[in-house]
């Protein structure tokens, strides 16, 4: 397997992306709630990558083939061999054509959404759990070894709102439950086929609250001091806008403390029905005869 050295990348990250043991591994959470709900299914508006932009580096991708976190064995599912670089972080070509578009739609609306992690090879999941076995996946079971995970930024600038109310017309949605960071690729595909290195059986495409349902309850009864990992922070303090009753959380609220799905159906009636985006039409400009 031949790599290329990652870019560092040292803009200030906005969330923490590798936190919460089992959260990420655990294959009960993915594809764990047959109900979608509101939301739609995932779109997936396509945009071309130009070469010069793509990274050629060949890495494989991987699922758990074990159950056992003191012993973690893996499995090859297949292998990526092209990259784009979104902060320093790689990202496979097949899944920039979709994330591309959706970050300069945010830029357009005024949010900046960047990417705080992306593909993890084999050496950044190891180090990572030798580091910190407690808050990291096991090399080889990780969403991020698998090529269609994304971290990107959550807190302040209304970023978290957007991508509630825009990731999934971009194809991209919430799978672990905890981290409102991770969204994953599972929407149709659109423009290219299915990349072989995605037929893993754990793939498949799903809808806004398929593996995050839009009511849920976490988190630990009777404590409404979540930890700092995971808490909104900020002007809120060790106050996390999550709770429901007893201390649990339902991680689809934003910082202002209200549910979001339930804001936006206030706010932007039909928002879960719009379908996958669209391209903006690039206007020609056409020249004046001379006279």
């Amino acid at each position: 397997m031949s790599q290329l050295p990652t870019p560092q990348n040292n803009a200030p990250q906005q969330n923490t992306p590798d936190i919460i043991s089992s959260i990420c591994e655990d294959p009960a959470l993915l594809g764990a709630f047959s109900s979608g709900g509101p939301g739609g299914s995932g779109g997936g508006v396509y945009q071309d990558i130009p070469d010069g932009e793509v990274v050629n580096r060949i890495e494989n991708t991987y699922l758990p083939a074990n159950s056992d976190r003191k012993n973690p064995q893996s499995r090859i599912t297949g292998t990526i061999e092209k990259f784009v670089l979104f902060n320093g972080k790689i990202i496979p070509v097949e899944i920039a054509v979709y994330l591309r578009p959706m970050i300069e739609a945010a830029a357009r609306d005024g949010v900046t959404i960047n990417v705080t992690s992306g593909f993890r090879d084999m050496a950044q999941q190891t180090a990572g759990w030798n580091k910190s076995p407690a808050t990291w996946a096991p090399p080889g079971w990780s969403p991020h070894q698998r090529g269609y995970a994304v971290d990107m930024n959550t807190i302040g600038g209304g970023r978290y709102e957007w991508l509630i109310k825009n990731a999934y017309r971009y194809g991209f949605i919430r799978t672990v439950q905890f981290e409102r960071w991770h969204w994953e690729y599972r929407g149709p595909w659109t423009g290219q086929q299915k990349p072989t290195w995605a037929n893993d059986g754990r793939w498949k495409q799903l809808s806004q609250f398929s593996t995050v349902p839009r009511y849920h309850t976490l988190g630990v009864t009777g404590s409404k001091i979540m930890p700092s990992s995971v808490r909104w922070g900020g002007a809120l303090g060790d106050r996390h806008p999550d709770r429901t009753t007893g201390g649990k959380t339902n991680t689809w609220f934003g910082e202002d403390g209200e549910h979001v799905p339930d804001k936006l159906d206030r706010i932007s009636p039909g928002w879960d029905k719009l379908g996958p985006a669209a391209l903006p039409l690039i206007e020609s400009e056409t020249e004046t005869p001379s006279t």
